[in-house]
């Protein structure tokens, strides 16, 4: 692949994510506190913020390889309504962002760095 072919698939990727971060805002948390869904499902279940964000990614990450597993994909944004395969790629990583906010915050409340 040509450098700005590559280029041009992570501008569209990276404005994309963006894009879909403001807007499922609403569905990553309520209100000011964007891991507020986090926390909550942290507290109900005894597991640190992080476990959860990383369990929501995994869940989109085992979907993306089931798709391409079976071929039962669409190399779209969006499909019948439905999420396309790049949607759900820009979701995990959008996924991978909120983790690091969970470890960061985790971090800060525990008063050190986890190595």
């Amino acid at each position: 692949m040509k450098p700005l072919t590559f280029e041009r698939i992570v501008k569209e990727f990276k404005e994309k994510e963006d894009e879909l971060l403001r807007w499922k805002a609403g569905e990553y948390a309520s209100g000011a506190d964007r891991l507020k869904n986090f926390r909550e499902v942290a507290s109900l279940t005894g597991r640190k913020m992080s476990d959860v964000a990383l369990m929501y990614l995994l869940k989109h990450i085992q979907s993306i390889s089931q798709q391409l597993s079976t071929g039962a994909f669409r190399w779209e944004w969006e499909t019948g309504g439905k999420e396309g395969l790049k949607q759900r790629i820009a979701d995990a990583a959008n996924y991978l962002h909120l983790l690091a906010a969970c470890l960061e915050e985790e971090t800060n409340e525990e008063g050190d760095i986890k190595t």
